[in-house]
């Protein structure tokens, strides 16, 4: 296996180079074309699945773990916390409006019997603090138990395979195992082989979904990892030509190339890229989304906090551990680790331009 800390300056520049152009067939990213009829996906979806972390959860990570159920928290939309990591929506929500859904509801609630209706729509089985692997999260499942729930429904009859048919899947993980990686002091040395590791498993999880009789499964790359709050440089910069990314995206759309390749039709892309990573970088160097946005300082977090802390923690009296901006629609990240519900809306703006949000 090739030892990427031991090419040379010039020639991984000209790899990564190459392969930040290398596209999956039905990839979504700023520099897509217009979607055909049927939207991204080619058809109308009827049901849609989540699986992944904080990006993607919808209130599913218990209130004792997480402070997404605190103030302030959904301030901006719907006005109180529903367990989501931003001042109001995330992915799941304004893919769901894309498609035309009501938002699926979370697994937390969803196994509890609630209305045929309401579970035919589809299930988030997003976790906060989820990874492919397990994290320093410990009582989050992962990527590949998020899976199991989805399969202990099928065997339940509670979808069956025509609500699979006409169903899209949604795969959001997109760092929680590199962040684990540093916590746990993996070295520099290891991280090309555990990126490796991470994508391979994403690849299986995602193969697996499709297998499961969902008819498409769109992807999340990762975003420039070096450019959240939590991870930027002391003087608020922001590498996005990080090596560590690039590697784990590059792997990934050539893995999802393969699964496609594979497909019997071979014109039924059934695995569709998020680009990520591009849309962030785009709204960094462009401070917003014209029409749509203005972030005058997008590296900066509406409700930054101390290392160690969470937007909404408070003290043993009850002070606040975090300072609140005045204004969230001009801000990109909400805290550390999150983006706005604005960021979330001018991302699916850029990748999905024909569309309203």
């Amino acid at each position: 296996m090739m030892n990427i800390s031991k090419l040379t300056p010039w020639f991984l520049f000209l790899c990564l180079t190459l392969l930040s152009d290398y596209k999956v067939r039905g990839s979504i990213s700023p520099s897509s074309q217009k979607p055909r009829e049927g939207g991204i996906f080619g058809f109308k979806p009827k049901t849609l699945f989540v699986f992944g972390d904080s990006f993607a959860d919808t209130g599913n990570t218990p209130t004792m773990i997480a402070a997404s159920w605190k103030f302030p928290n959904g301030i901006t939309f719907p006005g109180r916390p529903t367990g989501r990591f931003t001042d109001g929506r995330v992915s799941t929500d304004y893919l769901a409006k894309y498609i035309g859904l009501r938002k699926p509801c979370a697994y937390k609630w969803g196994r509890f019997g609630r209305p045929r209706q309401a579970v035919k729509r589809g299930m988030n089985f997003a976790f906060g603090g989820a990874g492919v692997f397990d994290t320093i999260f410990k009582v989050v499942p992962n990527a590949s138990v998020q899976i199991d729930s989805l399969e202990q429904l099928i065997r339940r009859k509670v979808y069956s395979s025509a609500d699979l048919n006409s169903s899209v899947a949604f795969f959001s993980i997109v760092g929680n195992d590199y962040l684990t990686y540093n916590g746990r002091n993996g070295s520099e040395k290891g991280r090309p082989a555990f990126i490796r590791r991470v994508v391979k498993q994403i690849l299986l999880d995602v193969k697996r979904i499709k297998d499961l009789g969902v008819r498409k499964v769109l992807v999340a790359l990762s975003p420039p990892q070096k450019c959240l709050p939590k991870l930027a440089t002391p003087k608020g910069g922001c590498d996005t030509n990080d090596t560590s990314t690039y590697l784990h995206n590059s792997l990934l759309r050539e893995g999802l190339i393969k699964l496609n390749d594979k497909m019997i039709k071979s014109n039924d892309n059934s695995f569709l890229v998020f680009d990520l990573y591009n849309a962030f970088v785009t709204i960094f160097k462009n401070k917003g989304v014209p029409g749509v946005s203005r972030f005058p300082e997008p590296l900066k977090s509406c409700c930054p906090t101390e290392r160690g802390k969470s937007c909404g923690d408070v003290g043993i009296h009850g002070e606040k551990l975090f300072t609140l901006c005045k204004d969230p629609k001009s801000f990109f990240f909400w805290d550390n680790v999150h983006i706005t519900d604005q960021a979330w809306r001018s991302i699916f703006s850029l990748l999905l331009p024909d569309s309203q949000f």
